[in-house]
């Protein structure tokens, strides 16, 4: 019942917008009574966050499912970059409906955005932990860097977000990759 909930949901917000979004519209969307949903949710906030959460997890797994593949470090953090890359253009897409809503309520994404950015790190540090056991990286502090790159690759997001149609985030992450592998410093 959540789950259906959480889809009829996810097609008002997409379709309305946060703000003039209803429970009422949630209900008949997913064919329910809105007292069922109250049954499941306490208020139009906590369906919201559920369906960003449904998002989000779903990005997780597709990058969870990346970092555990048979590639070398180096591919892997490339492919990591332009599949999470990829999957915000197309959350982008959906977020549009809601992008004035978003500023009004960023209260409300932060605290999801700092739990994904946490379980994000985690992920490339666990990608950068394996490249330095097997040799391919020399990296002091994985934690570190790992935070580092979730930081940098928010850069990335912001002409997806501004609703920039033209910009290719494959031609930015490849040199980020490079200079993350083989530094600026000139070699002797």
């Amino acid at each position: 019942m959540k789950h259906q909930i959480i889809e009829g949901a996810r097609g008002i917000f997409l379709r309305y917008g946060y703000n003039k979004a209803s429970m009422s519209d949630i209900a008949f969307a997913s064919r329910i009574s809105r007292r069922t949903i109250y049954t499941h949710f306490s208020n139009k906030e906590e369906v919201f966050m559920a369906v960003i959460d449904c998002e989000i997890q779903q990005l997780a797994e597709k990058l969870e499912n990346l970092v555990n593949q048979p590639l070398l470090p180096e591919e892997k953090l490339r492919k990591y970059m332009q599949t999470r890359m990829q999957a915000v253009k197309e959350l982008t897409l959906y977020y549009d409906a809601l992008r004035q809503d978003l500023v009004n309520n960023m209260n409300m994404m932060e605290r999801l955005r700092i739990e994904y950015d946490q379980m994000e790190a985690q992920m490339i540090k666990s990608i950068l932990d394996e490249g330095n056991a097997s040799g391919h990286f020399k990296i002091a502090d994985t934690a570190l860097v790992s935070e580092a790159i979730v930081l940098a690759s928010k850069g990335f997001e912001l002409p997806i977000f501004m609703g920039r149609t033209d910009y290719d985030h494959n031609r930015l992450i490849n040199p980020l990759i490079e200079l993350l592998y083989n530094g600026i410093k000139r070699k002797a």
